[in-house]
């Protein structure tokens, strides 16, 4: 559980811990905490990216930060954030109301079964209605990054309303949520009343299909909703639906294990791959796959070191070559 500050609750302890004895090792803090060695790496990590541990000649590799430093400027980081947020939503409800008003004039622009929902709440109360008249099936891909906690909380009463009426839902969601215990918990969850999930590293995008009849793709500013585009037209959700199965024969169950692919890489080596062949920077992969750029960055240099590559454009061919990823990947 992820504190204001943004701090779960092992980072905090690991931290902690690191400030009362900054010489420790990993397995001294690991056996202090009674946690594994793992999970105390991947709080150092969590902290790392929160800049309250620094590379440093300790044993455990990491220096603590003074905590009156590194919190109050964890603070000004997250006020910063929180400022650029509200400017984004506020440009985004503007523009989402001038596309409504637009819209509402009618005449020749308007569009039979096809409406445009302004602010969260009418999103997830038009949502909501779907679920609550959906028979058949259920189908959601998305979202394409971490939402906020609003959608998240809106997301968990949807499932009760098809767990209630026992309506088969299959869902697609990042690879990233394996990392997030409370959201993956949820979502084994639906799995044991009927429901199916399984990830990709990346996602095109956020979209609900119901009963193949009706289609809503929500629009996002940061990772919260302020819009839709909701839509009854059959070719329009078809080819949703279309989409989702395409999807869902590349995607791997959530229960189970990130297996090794061509080449002997992983599902996340490869796509990323995949993303560097498309022209993304390291900061636009990480966005697409809802992970770090640290972690990004770590998967450069595990797979430069693999391939023996001297630069990037080396690293793309030689995946290339030995088949981590396709010709039609670089499209």
């Amino acid at each position: 559980m992820r504190t204001s500050l943004g701090i779960d609750s092992v980072a905090r302890s690991v931290y902690i811990s690191m400030v009362d004895r900054p010489g420790a090792e990993v397995a001294e803090l690991a056996a202090q905490l009674k946690e594994t060695e793992e999970t105390v790496r991947g709080g150092l990590e969590r902290l790392s990216a929160l800049l309250l541990v620094v590379p440093g000649d300790s044993a455990s590799g990491w220096r603590p930060i003074d905590p009156e430093v590194g919190l109050a400027a964890m603070l000004t980081r997250q006020q910063e954030e929180l400022a650029r947020h509200r400017l984004q939503v506020e440009g985004s409800r503007l523009e989402v109301t001038r596309l409504l008003s637009e819209r509402g004039r009618g005449g020749r622009e308007s569009v039979p079964d096809v409406k445009w929902l302004a602010g969260a709440d009418a999103v997830w109360r038009h949502i909501t209605s779907l679920a609550d008249e959906c028979a058949n099936e259920w189908l959601t891909v998305g979202p394409v990054e971490r939402p906020d906690a609003a959608a998240f909380e809106a997301g968990h009463s949807l499932d009760e309303i098809l767990r209630r009426r026992g309506t088969p839902a299959r869902a697609i969601v990042l690879e990233s949520v394996r990392n997030d215990p409370e959201a993956t918990e949820r979502l084994r969850r639906n799995e044991e009343c009927g429901g199916a999930v399984r990830t990709l590293p990346s996602l095109p995008v956020w979209m609900i299909v119901s009963d193949r009849r009706h289609a809503v793709v929500p629009v996002t500013s940061g990772r919260s909703v302020v819009g839709a585009m909701a839509c009854g037209v059959e070719s329009v959700t078809e080819a949703f639906a279309t989409l989702f199965a395409r999807l869902w024969k590349e995607a791997l169950p959530l229960t189970e294990a990130r297996p090794r692919t061509r080449g002997n890489l992983s599902l996340q080596e490869q796509h990323v791959l995949r993303l560097w062949a498309q022209g993304l920077t390291d900061a636009a992969a990480a966005r697409r796959m809802d992970v770090s750029l640290r972690t990004v960055r770590r998967l450069s240099e595990k797979l430069t070191d693999r391939f023996g590559a001297q630069s990037r454009f080396q690293l793309g061919a030689l995946a290339l070559a030995s088949g981590g990823i396709r010709a039609e990947d670089m499209a």
